[in-house]
């Protein structure tokens, strides 16, 4: 009984004395490098979490921008342009604008991966003040509903029945998810 008793204590002992030289031999090292040659890092350094990656930069009109349409498929957009203007159809039977003017925008949608469907009504515009504009189903040379393959393209408008000035276009995946968020006019 009396060895175990001994060992016991010597064990725990010798565990510490081990515990004890290896963390000093490890905070000794006053050389500012570890033992692979690399710097140790101060403690400055070490507190200062590591930079987060920039923001991908807000689509603006004339920039093609690409947008996740969900299930691996992405399309490239570019909203060529963006006018408000009093007319959006050459037809005599067009209703005329009710909230002031008609935003215009000139889309070309192409799909970078899988398989795309452009759609006009994948577009919503808001105004300054956050009243919805008024999808306008009598323009001329609409964007085309339809599966876009890779390489091809559907060019068109999307017009908005909407109060004149700045207003914010969200562009929604099938789901109706929102894809992009572009600020037009000024």
């Amino acid at each position: 009984m009396k060895l175990k008793q001994i060992r016991k204590p010597a064990l725990a002992a010798s565990a510490a004395l081990v515990f004890g030289l290896t963390m000093s031999a490890c905070s000794a090292d006053s050389g500012g490098s570890t033992d692979a040659g690399q710097p140790a890092a101060t403690a400055t350094e070490a507190s200062v979490a590591p930079e987060a990656p920039e923001a991908p930069e807000a689509p603006t009109v004339g920039v093609p921008f690409t947008a996740d349409m969900g299930n691996g498929n992405t399309a490239r957009i570019t909203v060529v342009s963006a006018e408000y203007t009093d007319t959006a159809s050459a037809e005599s039977f067009a209703p005329a604008a009710q909230n002031g003017g008609f935003l215009v925008l000139d889309v070309l949608w192409e799909t970078e991966s899988g398989v795309t469907s452009s759609n006009p009504l994948y577009f919503n515009a808001k105004d300054t003040e956050g009243r919805k504009g008024e999808y306008y189903m009598f323009a001329d040379n609409q964007l085309g509903s339809g599966e876009v393959q890779v390489g091809d393209k559907s060019r068109g408008t999307v017009v908005f029945d909407i109060a004149p000035g700045p207003a914010t276009v969200v562009i929604t995946d099938p789901l109706l998810q929102e894809a992009a968020r572009i600020q037009v006019g000024g």
